[in-house]
């Protein structure tokens, strides 16, 4: 089984505007707070975002975006048209327009799955697995992924060793039979091998700086296609 992670892996996010997002969500709001204009209002949400997210990367903790979403819509008195889920994804889609799916990712999963090898995703993620589930169909429809893991979830970020734990358990599979993709050094590799899981470092979306690489045992990647021919030699 290969196992992936999400943002910058399989789909490439090369933009995040928050004031795109809180003004897409603020669409939906038949109000403003009183004697507030939208751009205070983006600000004040910003703030907040910042404030109950905290050291999240730090602390290895999740916080649930539709909890911040429901958060922002009661404390400032908000009336939306669209529920909390709604709001969450569109907040998400809003801030990240302009994703697409990774080169040669569709390919690669249609080749894990004529080969008999699943897959599934474990992904730091604030936003809900429905919400991970809706970008992943959008962006790779032919997905056949056996399961989906966000560490919204699960509370824990990668590298908890957990997180790669409860993936293990659902895939029924030994450690030592499950390969772990992902961009990030620390969160992919470090976390994939606290599990016993083999990692792969993903560049190919190149918006990390791999000068100061981790000295441990990994591949590196730079395409899907470099991965196959990996899988191939085996």
């Amino acid at each position: 089984m290969i196992l992936f992670d999400y943002g910058q892996t399989l789909i490439v996010e090369p933009q995040f505007d928050w004031t795109a997002a809180n003004l897409a969500v603020l669409s939906h709001a038949s109000n403003l707070p009183e004697g507030m204009s939208e751009a205070e209002f983006c600000e004040c949400s910003n703030k907040l975002f910042e404030y109950v997210s905290g050291a999240r990367r730090e602390s290895c903790r999740e916080i649930e975006h539709e909890k911040f979403i429901r958060l922002l819509r009661d404390a400032y008195g908000l009336k939306l048209d669209i529920s909390i889920a709604e709001a969450d994804l569109l907040y998400w889609d809003s801030a990240t327009h302009g994703s697409f799916a990774s080169p040669g990712a569709a390919e690669f999963l249609d080749y894990l799955h004529e080969n008999g090898i699943r897959t599934g995703v474990i992904s730091n993620m604030c936003y809900s697995n429905m919400a991970l589930r809706t970008r992943l169909n959008r962006y790779l429809p032919n997905n056949r992924f056996d399961f989906v893991i966000t560490s919204s979830d699960y509370i824990l970020r990668k590298p908890e060793k957990l997180l790669f734990d409860v993936a293990r358990l659902r895939s029924g599979l030994d450690a030592s039979e499950i390969w772990y993709v992902g961009d990030n050094a620390n969160a992919d590799v470090v976390g994939a091998l606290s599990a016993g899981m083999h990692p792969v470092l993903y560049t190919g979306a190149h918006m990390r700086d791999y000068s100061n690489l981790p000295p441990l045992s990994f591949d590196k990647v730079d395409s899907f296609e470099e991965l196959k021919e990996i899988i191939e030699k085996i």
